[in-house]
């Protein structure tokens, strides 16, 4: 009985190998929300009521969210909630500014992310809704202007 030689068992196990590391990397690529308890943010003041708006417009484009600073404040030290649920802190967001986030890197007080969207998603991506920003403990929430993302199709 002929046994397979040293270099076709290697190969197929490097075969097998390659293709349980493509399944594991196209499934973790593939799920739209992200998992890490360490990440957990507290959550949303519901105590908190919303005052005024403020000129903050926030754009959603495919994973990101875009916002600007159309108002005459510049906002230090202030949270972002976006569906009353997921929060991201930024240290400054200053006058006439521009920024692009990631949405994924919003997270809620389990450690879960929104579906941020994204070739390899599998579920529909999380609209934002309503956006708010938190500049302190006590005060109210400051509603910026969402403008949910036209359809392409």
């Amino acid at each position: 009985m002929d046994r397979p030689s040293t270099g076709g068992r290697l190969a197929r196990t490097m075969m097998m190998t390659a293709a349980l590391c493509l399944a594991a990397i196209a499934h973790s690529g593939c799920s739209g929300k992200r998992y890490d308890p360490s990440r957990a943010t507290r959550p949303y003041p519901q105590q908190l009521d919303q005052g005024t708006m403020v000129k903050v417009q926030v754009f959603r484009d495919g994973g990101e969210l875009i916002i600007v600073n159309a108002s005459p404040q510049s906002f230090n030290d202030l949270d972002i909630w976006v569906n009353r649920q997921y929060m991201l802190h930024l240290d400054r967001l200053e006058v006439g500014e521009t920024r692009t986030l990631w949405f994924g890197d919003f997270f809620d007080q389990w450690g879960e992310t929104p579906v941020a969207g994204g070739f390899f998603r599998t579920d529909a991506p999380t609209p934002s809704v309503l956006v708010q920003l938190q500049i302190d403990e006590t005060g109210p929430l400051l509603g910026a202007v969402a403008i949910p993302q036209e359809s392409k199709f």
